[in-house]
């Protein structure tokens, strides 16, 4: 059972400009297996200093952390990704940590960590 996480989220922003990118679930197998993707804020108290929006159903639906920095992506689609829109209102780093668990069990099944750079000015 071979799965990963890819994401194509720029490492280097501005603040205050929406960018968009991708959060894809992929599988070698040909059986797919019930999961989500539990995301989790390097630092917690940044959940509300930035916007992020998923793309989903025709619509786009606000992605909110919870206290203690996560959110549960309950219903990801293997073999697929996800478009999602972020807006930083603050400039810093922010690290975020993606795993990827089966629904029953929440077995590991693959990780993903980034940190993004938030600045004023791209140079």
């Amino acid at each position: 059972m071979v799965q990963c996480l890819s994401c194509n989220i720029p490492q280097t922003m501005k603040v205050n400009e929406q960018y968009a990118f991708q959060v894809c679930a992929l599988t070698a197998d040909l059986v797919c297996v019930d999961a989500k993707i539990v995301a989790t804020l390097g630092n917690p108290s940044q959940k509300d200093a930035f916007e992020l929006y998923m793309y989903t159903e025709d619509q786009f639906v606000p992605v909110s952390f919870n206290d203690i920095g996560v959110f549960i992506y309950e219903e990801p689609t293997i073999n697929s990704c996800a478009l999602l829109f972020i807006t930083f209102k603050a400039t810093g780093k922010y690290r975020f940590q993606l795993d990827l668990v089966s629904e029953s069990g929440n077995l590991p099944l693959a990780d993903l960590s980034f940190e993004v750079n938030v600045i004023n000015e791209l140079e």
